[in-house]
This record gives structure tokens, sequence and C-alpha cells, in this order.
């Protein structure tokens, strides 16, 4: 089972990554919560809105993250 900071830092990816797509946050949640790639850790409707708000208003983006959440060792 992946730890809980790699399922939410994906997560963040995918709606950062659609909301620059112009996918409504409605139609975000409804992706995530269908595909069930996440279990039971899909985030909830509001939050969805919240950080679709915030990468919209350039508040919010994957480099944002703390160190702790950030994963540096991807590999090629």
């Amino acid at each position: 089972m992946e730890e809980f900071s790699d399922v939410r830092f994906k997560q963040r990816a995918v709606i950062e990554f659609l909301t620059a797509e112009k996918v409504p946050p409605i139609e975000i949640h409804r992706r995530m919560q269908a595909v069930a790639v996440y279990g039971d850790q899909f985030v909830d409707m509001s939050t969805v809105r919240r950080w679709t708000k915030r990468f919209k208003d350039g508040e919010l983006g994957q480099a944002d993250l703390s160190d702790k959440t950030r994963r540096t060792d991807f590999k090629n």
C-alpha cells in the first residue's frame, strides 16, 4: 500500500493537469472516483474545488509542496 503522502501527491498532479485542461472540478472528482486508482483514499469534492481554485489562481503547484511530500527519487 502506498503512503498517504504519495497518493496525495499523485492526486494533486492529476487535479493540476485536469485544471490546466479546463476540466470542471465536479468532472475531475467524478473521474478520480470512477477510476478507483486511489481506493478509499481519493479526495472529497471540497478538496478538489479548493485545489482547483488555488491552481487557477496560481497559488499552488507541485513545486510548492514541502520537501516532506515532494518526491525527489523519480527515475527515467
